[in-house]
């Protein structure tokens, strides 16, 4: 605790790259501290801001008459602790992000959190006798037991300040709750069922037929958001067949935490193998010494790295330390929540976006206030306040959705290295097929390599079978112009045993491409330079970056020819020819267009069930899933993520193999994978066929090392964005043309660091948005970083309003080049 500064550093949600500057009162000098939240003058209104930093002197003394005082602490304890408030400073530095940003980001709740805090009169108060005499009439407006938010007491008793009510939470003269503002209703759907199916002469429109069939399939009552993503304007279908008697509907209040509800998994006895044992000790052997160690635990899909994060987790706790557990995406992984809440009980907080504000800043209170020991969470999780925070775990460490694609472009990834440093905690990267900068890094030592390269139980690695398309697919097939003979026979051999298969294809809708037979018109987005792609449930078309859609046309809008055909294949049409191909299998989907909330749990939950026999789906079912009684994986066509113009798109594209063929095989039955492809010969397919990550590495960082590109590189992207092609190519060329006079200006930039471009980027509209980016690279992240923040600085970055026009986006350590 820092006394009697005469100054405040305090973050604000407003466009600025620093925190602003503000007096200490007297009244306040001895109870501020770093992390707390604070109530300061922001032009010509108040703002809650988190104070950042405290100092006795000013960088420029000058400002020292102009400069404004803190107003009012909102809570008598800081919501983060130091080194909380040094990581999120950290975080706004690396990635070049106002330090605002960040704060709103890691702590949404922090924004206006004086309308959520509510006080009720405790059971059991002090005497009042011995309260300050200002407060008295405060205790007596809450004695009729009503909670009352504390912004109505402060307008109230317009005389008392928050700081100064904040003296009954210490005194415990109130209990404190945090829930949304008075009057806002719980969150409400209307949840449809089928009262009847119509009779066979019954005549059903389009919207009609599609919204009936669907709720017959889920056989339980569908909420109307869910029923939305099916048919766009489904209210008046609804309606309709509610008037008829088909369907009936109930208003319900949402259940916001997807996770309460779960069957929790009970904890298993298991011997751990010899490798998880040297993974788990070699963990300890950090602990024990203190010492901040970055793991990489490299383990083949089923070679139980959850259970080795459990035993870690355990070991930590019995040290009297805590854990936190990042997950790509939260709710596609039910089943790792439920394991883990066996194991450890309801000491555990997660964090979802599914979480209201004011549950949201609950959570935060509760691991704040010690009352948690795990915090499971997405990537927003690393800002969680964890307090003697001994170990973090980043399952599938491989995965992009760690990396934040707006507002700051942080990599949780990246981010618990550096948190866990100056928690001195240890990180555990887990992943089957790590990313090549972590495996690298553990090759140089500056990482801990623990392989486990064997299945638990000597489960053998699924056989995989590469189905070369141009010679045994298409036309070769008397059943199938999408799927191989090979694939085909094992389906029917699968469906016979009663095991389930999945089948895997990148690309979702009916048909990714439609164009005009006669005059080749192509079906594009307005707003994007992107095709349009048929989704034939909605029997319409859409974009799946800005949402665009209309419906399929019946004719050419430029010769009104009739004849439009539909290109290419997506997992609704996979789904529907499947359908035909084995008319007695029960075949689902998992998309994004069909599991969204309930509707993904109630999917994963009948798969697991074995109450689907075959499942399509994207890169959703490559996600880490455990489904014992899969034997069988397809993947329809390999070879769509090598098309991609992205140094990553072979690494990517092994992942994505190794990935989906590890759901095959996990149980006692053994494991075919069939990888249909038009390029057979590509390493990444042979490879990823023989599950030889090794050589996959070593040929793939060698291609990388002369074109100097991660892991022998850093990159950082500017990218640009604007409603004007004209303004956005000119904002592009003037951060060009600050890089090159710093290039001239200092020999040893131009002799470390490459810039190419500005160019357009690959898509090069986005929501109406023209896009350019240029690229900064070079072995030397010092310099780099110096050199862009000069570059920024010499194009007006920094300013106030200095893009007003054109957005631009400093991206460091870039995961997409799109």
């Amino acid at each position: 605790m820092t006394n009697l500064a005469k100054y405040a550093l305090v973050a604000l949600d407003v466009p600025l790259f620093t925190a602003l500057t503000y007096r200490v009162p007297p009244q306040l000098a001895q109870h501020l501290e770093v992390g707390h939240l604070v109530q300061v003058p922001f032009r010509n209104r108040s703002k809650t801001g988190l104070l950042v930093g405290l100092t006795n002197e000013l960088d420029d003394p000058e400002l020292e008459p102009k400069l404004k005082s803190v107003v009012d602490v909102l809570d008598p304890e800081p919501l983060l602790s130091e080194t909380d408030v040094r990581f999120l400073n950290f975080v706004a530095d690396y990635y070049y992000s106002p330090i605002g940003e960040v704060v709103k980001m890691a702590v949404p709740s922090a924004v206006r959190v004086e309308g959520m805090k509510h006080y009720r009169l405790a059971d059991k108060p002090p005497d009042a006798a011995d309260l300050d005499e200002a407060l008295r009439p405060v205790v007596d407006a809450l004695s009729q037991g009503e909670e009352v938010a504390i912004k109505e007491l402060r307008e109230k008793f317009s005389d008392l300040t928050y700081h100064r009510l904040s003296e009954l939470e210490k005194q415990r003269f109130v209990e404190v709750s945090y829930q949304e503002k008075k009057g806002l209703k719980p969150k409400t759907d209307f949840f449809y069922e089928v009262v009847r199916k119509p009779e066979p002469d019954e005549r059903l429109g389009k919207n009609q037929e599609v919204l009936v069939e669907h709720l017959v399939e889920c056989e339980e009552a569908v909420p109307r958001s869910e029923l939305r993503e099916i048919v766009s304007s489904a209210y008046s279908s609804l309606k309709s067949l509610e008037k008829r008697g088909i369907l009936r509907s109930e208003e319900r209040e949402i259940y916001r935490d997807p996770f309460a509800e779960a069957t929790v998994t009970p904890p298993g006895n298991f011997e751990l193998t010899q490798d998880q044992a040297r993974a788990v000790n070699a963990i300890a052997k950090a602990r024990q010494a203190g010492r901040f160690e970055g793991f990489v635990l490299h383990g083949v899909t089923g070679s139980g790295k959850t259970e080795v994060y459990v035993r870690v987790i355990k070991e930590t706790l019995q040290a009297g330390r805590r854990g936190l557990v990042l997950l790509p995406e939260i709710a596609l992984t039910p089943q790792f929540v439920a394991t883990f809440r066996g194991h450890f009980g309801d000491r555990i907080a997660v964090l979802h976006s599914g979480l209201s504000p004011a549950e949201k800043f609950d959570q935060w209170r509760r691991i704040k206030r010690d009352e948690v020991d795990i915090v499971i969470g997405a990537r927003s999780a690393i800002f969680a306040p964890v307090r003697d925070l001994g170990v973090i775990v980043v399952d599938e460490e491989h995965d992009t959705s760690f990396k934040q694609e707006r507002g700051p472009r942080y990599n949780a990834r990246d981010m618990a290295l550096v948190r866990a440093k100056l928690e001195g905690a240890q990180v555990l990267l887990g992943s089957a097929t790590p990313i090549l900068e972590s495996y690298h890094n553990a090759r140089t030592e500056r990482l801990t390599y623990l392989p486990m390269p064997d299945r638990v139980a000597d489960r053998p690695l699924p056989e995989v079978e590469v189905v070369d398309m141009r010679r045994d697919g298409g036309a070769e097939s008397d059943r199938s112009d999408v799927l191989s003979r090979q694939l085909l026979n094992a389906i029917d051999d699968t469906l016979r045993a009663e095991k389930q298969a999945i089948l895997f294809l990148n690309r979702r809708g009916y048909s990714p491409c439609v164009v005009c037979d006669s005059c080749g018109h192509l079906f594009q987005c307005p707003n994007c330079d992107v095709s349009l792609t048929y989704h034939r449930r909605m029997e319409a078309l859409r974009c799946h970056h800005c949402d665009f859609s209309l419906r399929m046309p019946e004719k050419c809008p430029d010769c009104e020819h009739d004849g439009i055909g539909r290109k290419g294949t997506g997992t609704e049409k996979l789904q529907s020819h499947l359908t035909e191909l084995f008319p007695r299998a029960r075949i689902a989907r998992l998309d994004r267009d069909t599991s969204k909330g309930r509707g993904l749990r109630r999917l994963l939950r009948k798969f697991r069930n074995r109450e689907i026999d075959i499942l399509v789906g994207t890169q959703m079912v490559t996600k880490g899933h455990d489904f014992p009684h899969v034997t069988l994986v397809g993947v329809v066509l390999a070879d769509m993520s090598l098309n991609f113009p992205d140094f990553r798109a072979a690494e990517r594209t092994f992942q994505l193999l190794t990935q989906v063929a590890g759901r095959a095989g996990r149980a006692d039955t053994p494991g075919k994978v069939f990888v249909q492809t038009y390029l057979p010969e590509h390493y990444s397919l042979t490879t990823a066929q023989r599950h030889d990550f090794e050589t996959f590495a070593e040929r793939e960082l060698k291609s990388r090392q002369a074109p100097v590109y991660p892991p022998f590189a850093h990159l950082i992207a500017i990218k640009f964005e604007g409603a004007s092609e004209g303004a956005t190519i000119q904002a592009a060329r003037r951060y060009a043309t600050a890089a090159r006079r710093l290039f001239k200006a200092e020999e040893r930039f131009g002799k470390s660091i490459a810039m190419l471009g500005p160019a357009m980027a690959p898509i090069a509209r986005i929501k109406n948005r023209s896009r350019w980016q240029l690229l900064l690279k070079s072995r030397n992240r010092k310099v780099l970083r110096h050199f862009a923040a000069r570059m920024l600085e010499l194009a007006g970055h920094f300013e106030v309003g200095g893009n007003s026009r054109v957005r631009v986006i400093v991206d460091v350590d870039p995961i997409s080049m799109l």
